[in-house]
Parts: structure tokens; sequence; C-alpha cells
């Protein structure tokens, strides 16, 4: 009945094997593209709602080519007004970032300050004021040396999940680690941050991570950092155009548990039996997933005894300027 390419296909699969008509006529046509969207999102966010033992990283999911980021340089032009128990503050210079339009979000502190760390709330582009997500806590200066800086950055906004290290491919360091914020904070403290190529990033939530480090120093001094991550696929269409990221010899997985949710909506004795094939179809996705996995990496799901039998350990080590230690 259908070639289980694009979603409508799959709609027309899913009302006719329910004994419904396939002309739009029929008065299950949303419920059935509801659970067809219902079940792809069970699928591509590992499948665990549908089989408890299955928590996949689809190989289709992963997005080609990578994000990128491109951090900004502080910003250090000018001198700034600050006023104790104020949270409105004056540059004598217009901060000019290199890429966003103002300088809301980023991180503000007065240098030889008390060393508390502000976030700018409130900056227009071009605009000399500028307010304090709280109030100042130092002493009231005029023309004092600031240091702007950003470390919180927006990802993809298709992202699911960032499934590797970042990379960065300034000299000195080639990946950049991921961890939780809690760790993030304890290891490098806001007051602490410094210049240069991060040594880890933290997600903030699903959209947005931190780093530890701001990057350059200089205006126009920017740093691209790449990152692998799973994406999260827009909701299907009942129609021809709209075709699911599921491989096509699978999109009949698809149709089958929203087939058999339908089922059980109907009262119909065959949906147990449908289920039960879309299960199994799903183990039989994972399996060969897996076994991509497998061939592409010689240590997948292998224990190493020895830290040293890892490729990463086959060079000798060295310092983030290159010097070899030992």
């Amino acid at each position: 009945m259908s070639n289980y390419t694009h979603s409508q296909d799959l709609v027309t699969d899913i009302l006719f094997r329910n004994g419904e008509p396939t002309d739009g006529t029929s008065d299950f046509d949303a419920i059935a593209l509801q659970y067809l969207n219902r079940g792809y999102q069970i699928i591509w966010t590992g499948g665990a709602e549908l089989d408890p033992s299955l928590n996949e990283k689809w190989l289709w999911l992963r997005k080609n080519p990578p994000g990128v980021l491109t951090l900004e340089p502080r910003i250090v032009n000018g001198t700034v007004n600050v006023t104790k128990g104020s949270t409105a503050i004056t540059f004598s210079a217009a901060p000019d970032p290199a890429i966003q339009a103002t300088v809301s979000g980023w991180f503000f502190r007065v240098d030889n300050s008390n060393g508390d760390v502000f976030r700018i709330s409130t900056n227009t582009s071009g605009s000399t004021s500028a307010v304090l997500d709280s109030r100042y806590t130092g002493t009231t200066a005029t023309a004092a040396s600031y240091k702007l800086f950003k470390l919180e950055y927006t990802l993809a906004t298709d992202v699911l999940n960032v499934i590797s290290p970042m990379r960065a491919y300034q000299s000195g360091r080639d990946e950049i680690e991921g961890m939780s914020i809690i760790s993030l904070d304890r290891r490098w403290p806001l007051r602490t941050v410094d210049q240069g190529v991060p040594h880890a990033f933290a997600h903030i939530d699903e959209q947005r991570v931190r780093f530890d480090r701001y990057g350059g120093t200089a205006t126009g001094d920017l740093m691209r950092l790449e990152y692998d991550y799973m994406r999260a696929p827009a909701d299907l269409t009942d129609a021809t155009g709209s075709v699911p990221l599921v491989p096509r010899q699978y999109r009949r997985v698809l149709a089958d548990i929203a087939t058999g949710w339908l089922m059980v909506d109907k009262n119909d004795n065959r949906a147990d039996a449908i289920l039960l094939a879309a299960r199994q179809g799903l183990k039989a996705m994972a399996r060969e997933n897996q076994q991509r996995l497998v061939v592409m990496g010689r240590t997948f799901g292998k224990i190493i005894p020895r830290p040293s039998e890892l490729e990463e350990h086959a060079e000798a080590l060295r310092t983030e300027s290159g010097v070899i230690l030992g």
C-alpha cells in the first residue's frame, strides 16, 4: 500500500491498515499524523519509551557539517564609571563587539576592584550606558579600567545533544572537554577566568554553553570552534515533501508504532501484534546502528586495561606550549 518514502506514505499506510479511507475524509487523519510524530520523537530520543533496554545515539541523527561557534575577544577599550550600590554603569566609549550587536549577557569586572564579577543585563548597540544584573559592590570610581568578556554562547537551534569534545584549531590545544556546570565553576571560578583557547565547556541549558576562557585579547582576534551534535528533527507533516530522517528501510517501524496506537484507540485486537512488530523493528534498527559504530572504531565496547594502549597516549605528553614532559 505504501512505499514508506515520505510522511504522506506513512499516514496513508496507518489509515489503510486501520480500515480508514485514505482520501482525506477519515476522522482519524489528524490523530494518525499525531501518532506518527509521537513515534518519531520516541525513536530519535533513543527508543527507551517503547523499549526500556534501548538508548541509541543514531548515526542518522548526526549533523553534517558540524556546528560552529566563534568566540569573541575581550573588550577593554576606554574606561568605565561605576557607583557602589547602583546597577547603572557608563563607559567612556561604547563597547563594540566583533560579532553580536551589544554586550548584553557579557561578563563585566572592574580592574583592582573587590573581585566581584557581574553580567551586563541591558545594553543597546552603540550606547555608552549599560545595566548590571545586580548592584555594583565595589568602590565608586570614575575612569576605571575594566574588562568585558563573553563566556556563554548559543548552540545551533536544532541541537539535541553535543556528542563529543569541541575542537579548536588554534595552537596549543585541540580538544575542549565537556563537563557539568558545577565542575566548571569549581575548577575555573569566574574571578580566575583568563584569555586563551578554552579547556572546557558546560551546558547551561539545552541550547547554551559556557566556557572557562574567553578567547582572544585584541579587537578582531576571533576564535573558531567546531562541535559534533545530534540534531532534533522537525515535526513531520502529511505531505510528500516531509521525509523522516529514519533510514528508509526502517520507516515501516514508524508506521507500525502509529498504526498500533490507533488500533488501541479503536479497540482493534490486532494492536498488540503490531506494537510487538514495532518493538522488534526498533531493536533491529539499534543492532544495525551498533554494528556500524563497531566497524568505525576499533575500541568501541572494548575494555582497555592500560591507558598507554589508548591511541591518545601513543605520543609523548606535552604542555600547552608543546614542551615534551619527561
